[in-house]
């Protein structure tokens, strides 16, 4: 009987993961496990059917296996995974829709210990560990994000910052100078919040190395600053004078030093998350210094908006441009049920819309992760100085 239904399996479509359940559960136990190896054999997880179907799978010997991440509300709501029990192991499987561009990260807690999907060899990196990833067929990437063979490769200097106030603790940041920076002048110059990681888990350099060689961008600086008490820095108690530090001492120190040009309109600052907050918070309180801001994921607070309207009240500084994106499953939840960067940051997009800012707001499906943040790095250094637009 069961060589039979065997046989029924094989001759039916392959594409159907409930089918293979069902076919499953009418095995002996014992005989199980082989099975799903045998199904499982030269595939990747997660298994997608029909473009917008995913099934997580993971076969382990495990009491409870959840699976937490982007699509689990923003990672506040990890999902059981079903069991089906096969010998001394078990298939654990959660399944559901998506749109077919997504791209999101996820893991597995099996028995209280985070892994990531052993049968996934696509990792991405982000600031809590490595995260397997699930990118649908309709995804595509960046083609700025890969080195390039004749490229011309930029240089980085590190350098000591010790702001004037001493509440704002000093730091070494890096400084991105584009190849063949000895023959120019005059360089645009961008600010950008989470260096370190904009620059190992973004890419940051490649994107400019790249761009800067096709001629889709003039050269520029690119100033790479890491927190060192990053909520407070960012968002919270030390926020204006981190603000303060950043147009008084760090401007004027790079600008110094480098042969950058001094105009507003030739400065940049960006960010994600709460360094999104940051940059927009600035550049807004400062127009006198900067003139473009980007703001990925970001959080948005009362005193964003109070910048918001001190700097637009009556009118809106000539030349300012603002982007901002966000993710279909961004973070949400947050201590508060209501409460989602995807609503927050939308309601900013109204708010600047009313006010005629020039502003492009971006949605993609994807969560609150580095391997969609620097998807957009070209196209944020593009509407800010691109040279085919």
């Amino acid at each position: 009987m069961y060589a039979l239904l065997a046989l029924l399996f094989l001759h039916e479509p392959t594409d159907s993961f409930s089918r293979f359940l069902a076919y499953l559960r009418q095995l002996p136990v014992t005989s199980r496990a082989a099975e799903v190896r045998r199904y499982l054999d030269g595939k990747s997880t997660p298994l997608i059917e029909s473009d917008t179907v995913v099934h997580f799978v993971h076969l382990g010997m495990a009491s409870t296996v959840l699976i937490n991440g982007d699509l689990q509300s923003g990672w506040s709501q990890p999902d059981t995974m079903k069991a089906i029990p096969c010998g001394e192991t078990a298939l654990f499987y959660w399944s559901t829709a998506v749109p077919r561009d997504a791209r999101v990260d996820y893991q597995f807690i099996v028995d209280g210990e985070t892994i990531t999907d052993p049968r996934n060899p696509r990792i991405t990196p982000s600031g809590f560990g490595p995260h397997s990833e699930l990118a649908m067929p309709g995804f595509r990437s960046s083609p700025w994000l890969e080195s390039r063979a004749g490229v011309g490769r930029g240089s980085v200097d590190t350098l000591r910052w010790v702001p004037r106030d001493t509440t704002i603790k000093p730091r070494n940041i890096i400084v991105y100078r584009p190849a063949g920076y000895d023959k120019l002048s005059k360089l645009p110059s961008v600010y950008v919040h989470d260096g370190l990681e904009a620059n190992d888990f973004g890419k940051f350099s490649v994107v400019l190395d790249n761009l800067i060689a096709a001629e889709r961008i003039p050269p520029i600086l690119a100033v790479l600053i890491p927190p060192v008490e990053r909520q407070d820095e960012y968002v919270w108690s030390k926020y204006r004078q981190f603000r303060s530090a950043l147009c008084d001492d760090l401007v004027p120190m790079i600008d110094g030093r480098y042969r950058t040009a001094r105009v507003p309109g030739k400065r940049g600052m960006m960010g994600i998350s709460n360094g999104g907050h940051i940059s927009l918070v600035t550049v807004l309180r400062r127009t006198d210094l900067f003139l473009n801001v980007a703001g990925q994921s970001s959080t948005i607070t009362l005193q964003l908006l109070e910048a918001t309207d001190a700097a637009l009240g009556k009118s809106v500084p000539k030349g300012l441009r603002v982007y901002t994106d966000v993710g279909v499953f961004d973070l949400a939840g947050q201590g508060d049920p209501t409460y989602s960067f995807l609503n927050t940051n939308r309601g900013y997009r109204d708010e600047l819309r009313t006010r005629g800012v020039e502003h492009r707001y971006r949605e993609f499906n994807d969560g609150h992760e580095w391997a969609n943040w620097r998807e957009r790095t070209a196209e944020i250094l593009e509407f800010w100085w691109g040279k085919n637009d």
